[in-house]
C-alpha cells in the first residue's frame, strides 16, 4: 500500500457526509468543517502518540507516516479514535436538534469503521475506554 494513501483515504467519505449536510440542510461552513474535522482530520490525534513515542519535539514526516512509532512504543493512545465521540455527538444532536451532527457522527463513524475493517485491530480496540482498561498496550489492542 502507497504510504501517502492515508492522507486521502477517509476524504471520500467525508465529502460524501458533507455534501449530505450541504444538500439536506442550509450550508453552513461551521457544520462542514466539524464534518471534515471528525471524518478526515482527527488522524491528527497520532501525532500525540508520535510524540510521546519521540519524547522530544523532533519531527520526520517520513518516520510519522509509516507509523512504526505504535510499534516501538508498544502503546496506542489516539484519542479521537473512539466510538464514545460518535456516540457524544449524535446524543448531541438530538439535545440541540442539529441534524448536521448527525452527519458529522457518521462522518466519524465512517472514519473509525474503514480504520476497524483495514487495520488488524480486536473488536473493541476503537472505544478509548477499552484502550484505557489495557493500559494503551499495543498487543491488547491489535490482533
Amino acid at each position: 500500500m502507497n504510504k501517502y494513501l492515508v492522507l486521502v483515504e477517509h476524504l471520500p467519505s467525508t465529502i460524501f457526509f458533507t455534501c449530505l449536510i450541504i444538500y439536506f440542510t442550509n450550508f453552513s461552513i461551521f457544520f462542514c468543517s466539524l464534518c471534515f474535522f471528525f471524518g478526515w482530520l482527527i488522524d491528527i490525534d497520532h501525532l500525540i502518540d508520535y510524540f510521546f513515542y519521540k519524547k522530544k519535539f523532533n519531527f520526520d514526516f517520513g518516520e510519522f507516516i509509516f507509523g512504526n512509532y505504535f510499534k516501538y512504543s508498544n502503546k496506542i493512545y489516539i484519542p479521537f479514535h473512539s466510538y464514545e465521540i460518535s456516540f457524544l455527538i449524535t446524543f448531541l444532536s438530538f439535545i440541540f436538534g442539529e441534524i448536521e451532527l448527525l452527519f458529522v457522527s457518521m462522518a466519524h463513524m465512517s472514519h473509525l469503521l474503514q480504520d476497524q475493517f483495514t487495520n488488524k485491530v480486536k473488536t473493541l480496540s476503537y472505544f478509548f475506554v477499552y484502550r484505557c482498561l489495557k493500559s494503551f498496550n499495543l498487543e491488547s489492542v491489535c490482533k
